[in-house]
């Protein structure tokens, strides 16, 4: 354990929700590391004092800064999280687009060969798609996919058993 998954992992810790074995393991790190062991003080007694004061205590000036540093904290936040879903989103359709270009070419593995088959098949969403593109003989360049195919076709990576590679090398 780091430091940087220690400080992720103080919460569980102090409320003792955290499984033995990396309990075990945090206080491992905290006996041999000196600032993480001053941080756990720290951040303990800061938790122990925020519950002990009650919000007409704190100078409305205080709260109103307190309020806009939470709400700037929460603005960051949001927008780390939709940099993350949108390098998600770029990634889910390279992925797919790689998958659609491998099934042009005959370029699949056995299993998602048979995944691409029996969707080419069977589904109503995807079918029509995959038959355009089916062999690649008369394609210049990949159509767009739409929003829905892209998910269907996503959705084909999490069936594959853990290490088993979607298209032939």
């Amino acid at each position: 354990m780091n430091c940087k998954e220690l400080v992720y992992l103080l919460g569980d810790y102090l409320e003792g929700t955290m499984e033995e074995p990396l309990r075990q393991e945090f206080s491992l790190h905290l006996e041999m590391c000196e600032p993480c062991m001053n941080f756990l003080r720290t951040y303990d007694t800061t938790r122990i004092l925020c519950r002990q004061i009650r919000c007409e205590e704190i100078p409305e000036e205080v709260r109103t800064r307190l309020k806009a540093f939470v709400m700037e904290k929460v603005r960051e936040h949001n927008r780390d999280i939709e940099k993350y879903v949108e390098k998600a989103a770029i990634e889910r359709r390279e992925q797919v687009s790689t998958l659609l270009r491998a099934y042009a070419a005959n370029r699949l593995s056995p299993m998602m060969a048979v995944l691409f088959q029996t969707h080419n098949d069977r589904c109503e969403t995807c079918g029509a798609f995959l038959r355009s593109i089916d062999g690649g003989k008369s394609l210049v360049e990949m159509p767009k996919v739409p929003p829905d195919i892209e998910e269907h076709i996503a959705e084909f990576l999490e069936a594959l058993p853990p290490g088993e590679a979607p298209t032939l090398s």
